[in-house]
């Protein structure tokens, strides 16, 4: 049986940059095993499979596999993912939003003007603080004085938990050797898949924040351009000083693969915080697949 998928660079407008994401269409027609197995095969950080609607309310299903594990939601897949269902013709080329159903639930996707494709994400949670400052600097083979002290080590989600440690300088993110022994450890205390150290200093003046995300223990060594947890920085940058709603975040650069992640976040009295995440998407190849 011969099934088209696709791959797409997602947080960049150029080609070989930002991060790639394969999409398989007609995911109702994989056998369960096949679907660890096939983004297994792809080896990128994730893969995603369309199916139709479960839910009343969803255009499509979605799941999302790393090479080693499904997981419930992640950023980049649900924004290539929905360029892919509107490049396709799956959906009409003036509809200009669709929601998606995700392990998670479901998720709002719009189509800007501009080449901008925005998803709304769950409301930020602060689920952890880790005050052991040299651990967790240990585990990124720096130096406890690389951690920036104004700000709390904390796992923070938005659907996907991960560890979010402020760091000084540009230099100190650059010298980063993950030290496995420690990490996994700390990721497994901090109740979070994936380990994400920020900083002020950007390579970019356009800029806000220079990350970079490490989840090796799902197959991901690291990750050139996580939305999920773009959202859940620019939650806890927000919840921390309430003026800060809109950051890009540059992510990906030390893999030669930039991203550019968009956050905003609307807040009003009375009103749960919304938060959304976005970028660009740029169409790589289209291909098949070619299952038994």
């Amino acid at each position: 049986m011969e099934t088209p998928f696709y791959q797409v660079d997602v947080f960049s407008d150029k080609l070989f940059g930002g991060n790639p994401l394969a999409v398989f269409m007609k995911g109702e027609n994989f056998k369960e095993e096949q679907l660890q197995q096939v983004a297994r095969e792809m080896n990128l950080s994730e893969t995603t499979f369309i199916s139709p609607p479960s839910n009343p309310n969803a255009s499509f299903d979605v799941r999302i596999f790393t090479p080693t594990k499904e997981i419930p939601f992640a950023g980049h897949p649900t924004l290539g993912t929905a360029f892919v269902i509107k490049y396709s013709g799956l959906i009409p080329s003036t509809k200009n939003h669709l929601i998606l159903n995700f392990k998670s639930g479901l998720i709002a996707v719009h189509f800007q003007d501009n080449g901008l494709i925005l998803m709304k994400t769950p409301t930020g949670k602060i689920l952890q603080t880790i005050s052991n400052t040299k651990e967790v600097a240990a585990s990124l083979g720096l130096k406890e004085i690389d951690i920036e002290p104004t700000l709390p080590i904390q796992t923070v989600t938005t659907g996907f938990p991960a560890l979010l440690v402020p760091i000084k300088t540009l230099d100190a993110i650059k010298d980063i050797l993950l030290d496995l022994s420690l990490l996994g450890p700390l990721l497994k205390q901090g109740k979070a898949e994936m380990i994400y150290p920020f900083t002020r200093q950007t390579l970019d003046q356009n800029n806000s924040i220079h990350a970079r995300g490490f989840a090796p223990f799902i197959g991901i060594p690291e990750d050139p351009g996580t939305g999920s947890v773009a959202s859940a920085l620019g939650y806890y940058l927000y919840e921390k000083r309430p003026k800060e709603k809109n950051i890009i975040i540059e992510q990906g650069y030390e893999m030669k693969r930039p991203s550019n992640i968009f956050v905003e976040i609307d807040s009003a009295q009375g009103k749960d915080t919304e938060i959304r995440v976005g970028g660009r998407v740029r169409l790589v190849f289209k291909a098949s697949l070619y299952l038994e």
